[in-house]
């Protein structure tokens, strides 16, 4: 299983409690691999190249897989060449700061960048990865441009997250997955999450619509894909398994624990969600000029 990220981050985390469970019930080994760089496009070309024979499949995310190609018209790659399988899991994203800084609200923050947005940096990732558009679209509704903050490139959300930590960065917005520690610790602090509720992991943070800021929506994903030509009985067989792991206590519980949730979609269903998810990340990179 091609994870195409870095260790330590909310899809590597997902590909090990993931397949630790499918060794259980389908008595094979299953081995991760992170093969990361270019945020995500090296693991991704490996998965493209492989046979499709079931033998190498990918743990896919959002920003690899339709963040990035509504950003980059030069990606080797399209949103629809990997071949969707099954959607695994969801995770808001949460904007974040130090744990010790002085900003407890979003709206001050967000005033503080608006008056002088150049002395602020912000963390991305490859080509941009899951959060840029995110950021974009929550900045935008504060009278913010993406394009007027210092911008600097890491390997991985966990090297972004470590930024704000350090003060290399002012804030981030990543998944809620990779981050857990860090908040229970006070390493960081969350002010607001994605999406049109708040996280059952984190019920005291709200979300940045409660906070006045549209546009901060997107919730991210994992999900099996495969290379072209895959076999209709293996993607059956991958619908089925996580299906089934989707209704077992002891694998929801492990997803929860990091702040995600089984979010499962079969073939058809999780085609349509990359489709509808691509079509707004376009629409939004070509609006925000940040289409390149």
């Amino acid at each position: 299983m091609i994870v195409p990220f870095p260790v330590d981050g909310v899809t590597d985390f997902t590909a090990r409690v993931l397949a630790r469970h499918l060794e259980r019930r389908w008595s094979v080994p299953v081995r991760v691999r992170n093969v990361a760089g270019s945020g995500g496009t090296t693991g991704t070309l490996e998965l493209l190249g492989a046979a499709p024979d079931g033998r190498t499949m990918m743990l896919s995310a959002t920003g690899q897989a339709t963040q990035n190609p509504a950003i980059d018209s030069t990606l080797p790659y399209r949103w629809d060449d990997p071949l969707p399988v099954v959607r695994v899991s969801a995770s808001a994203l949460a904007f974040v700061v130090r744990g010790d800084s002085r900003w407890t609200a979003l709206p001050e923050m967000l005033a503080k960048v608006r008056a002088a947005p150049s002395s602020h940096r912000i963390g991305t990732s490859g080509t941009g990865g899951a959060s840029i558009l995110a950021l974009a679209r929550l900045l935008d509704s504060a009278g913010i441009a993406l394009s007027d903050l210092g911008r600097v490139t890491f390997h991985g959300g966990a090297a972004i997250l470590q930024a704000v930590i350090d003060g290399r960065t002012d804030f981030a917005a990543q998944y809620v997955g990779e981050m857990g520690d860090l908040l229970r610790s006070g390493t960081l602090r969350a002010l607001a999450v994605s999406g049109d509720r708040r996280t059952a992991a984190w019920p005291d943070v709200p979300t940045a619509l409660e906070c006045g800021f549209h546009g901060f929506d997107l919730l991210g994903w994992t999900g099996i894909v495969g290379p072209p030509g895959l076999d209709a009985g293996i993607i059956e067989q991958w619908v089925a398994t996580v299906h089934d792991l989707a209704q077992d206590p002891a694998f929801v519980g492990e997803i929860e624990a990091m702040g995600s949730t089984v979010a499962w979609l079969d073939a058809a269903g999780f085609h349509e969600a990359l489709k509808h998810e691509h079509e707004v990340a376009l629409a939004t990179a070509t609006r925000l000029g940040l289409r390149r």
